[in-house]
């Protein structure tokens, strides 16, 4: 008998709270996961909730100092400070585009800028944290990441992937070879997680819904593979190799006493920042985009533009079309439901070139165009 389907998000708690703080995770399995220097916010939610002064009042210096650069470390600033650059080149959300001469404040949307203002009401309040004093150690950060109150559930963490990137990338027989049995059946099936796929096993199901980011959507009598791309499907066959090498006939499934405590996180080490090419415009969060380019655009195009702009706030789209789209690029980490998502995270150019998209994609076809 299936299972009931766990609404997207709705995680089971002890999961949760394991992967909302990355760097206790590679502490205590350090032998699982290959890199030790991803990690993720201090302030997860700082771009679509206002901050109070209460959640960071036992924070020193320092990590109010980083907190501050962490939202503008979001919008793709770069940093002249050396401590900052490092820190945020550590993290696996980054994305450096902007000089510190090319950015500007009002890159920022109303929320950022009031967390930005109480971040450093804060921070002049403790007496200012100096940047780039010898010695400096990112010791203190690490025992903070994750830990401020309204944490959203849909912060979604690489290290709950076995492989974070296999939808992006060739897995090769060195990443496969430190897996179990179990781990490449689980790491095979994770790629149909992505696309809703809906088990019938228990304990893949048990184990998928317990991840934030699976929406099982798709039962298994619809589900057709041509919604696998080229790295997904030639990764589907090396994962399957390694779990019949290990296991012939294949991991047997729900056989009692099952566990799923050996199962690691091989990605992170692997994720690969984003380049200007993931993008259709890059920029169209900082600068106004013009009716030539924008007019020369195809349809799907125009509104695969717009909701870009969408995907960099990290909204959660509920048109599966768009969420394989976005799902594929290594920048897009979904974190805000529709249903409490609001304009106000868009800056001035963001919401001017929404608007100028939209006008062009209504104009072609009066209905837009049409997502599946």
């Amino acid at each position: 008998m299936k299972k009931t389907r766990r609404p997207f998000g709705a995680a089971m708690i002890p999961v949760c709270a394991v992967f909302m703080i990355t760097a206790v995770l590679l502490v205590m399995k350090p032998s699982r996961a290959q890199a030790d220097n991803v990690y993720g916010y201090l302030l997860p939610t700082s771009s679509y909730t206002y901050i109070d002064a209460s959640a960071v009042a036992s924070w020193p210096a320092q990590v109010v100092n980083y907190a501050k650069n962490e939202i503008y470390a979001r919008n793709g600033r770069r940093f002249v400070s050396t401590e900052l650059q490092n820190w945020f080149n550590m993290q696996y959300w980054y994305t450096p585009i902007y000089s510190p001469e090319q950015f500007s404040d009002s890159f920022l949307n109303p929320y950022e800028t009031a967390n930005v203002r109480m971040l450093t009401d804060r921070e002049a309040a403790l007496g200012m944290y100096a940047l780039d004093t010898p010695g400096y150690s990112y010791d203190i950060i690490y025992q903070y990441l994750g830990t401020s109150s309204g944490i959203s559930p849909y912060y979604v963490n690489p290290d709950t992937y076995i492989f974070y990137d296999s939808n992006t990338r060739y897995l090769t027989d060195a990443d496969t070879a430190v897996l179990s049995a179990q781990e490449a059946c689980y790491a095979k099936n994770e790629i149909y997680a992505r696309h809703g796929y809906i088990f019938v096993s228990t304990e893949l199901s048990d184990y998928f819904n317990a991840k934030n980011w699976y929406w099982g959507t798709v039962d298994a009598s619809g589900f057709s593979a041509s919604v696998f791309n080229a790295y997904e499907t030639a990764n589907i066959e090396l994962l399957k190799n390694r779990e019949f090498a290990l296991a012939p006939g294949g991991y047997a499934l729900d056989q009692r006493g099952y566990s799923y405590q050996n199962i690691g996180s091989y990605s992170t080490g692997y994720v690969t920042q984003a380049t200007s090419g993931d993008y259709i415009f890059y920029d169209s969060a900082v600068r106004y985009l013009t009716d030539a380019e924008v007019s020369n655009l195809s349809l799907q195009q125009m509104c695969y533009a717009r909701n870009e702009i969408y995907a960099r706030r990290g909204y959660i789209f509920q048109s599966q079309e768009l969420r394989d789209y976005f799902g594929s690029k290594t920048w897009y980490y979904p974190t805000v439901p529709a249903q409490s998502f609001s304009d106000q995270v868009f800056n001035n150019v963001e919401m001017t070139n929404i608007g100028l998209l939209k006008k062009y994609e209504y104009s072609i076809n009066p209905n837009g165009y049409q997502l599946y």
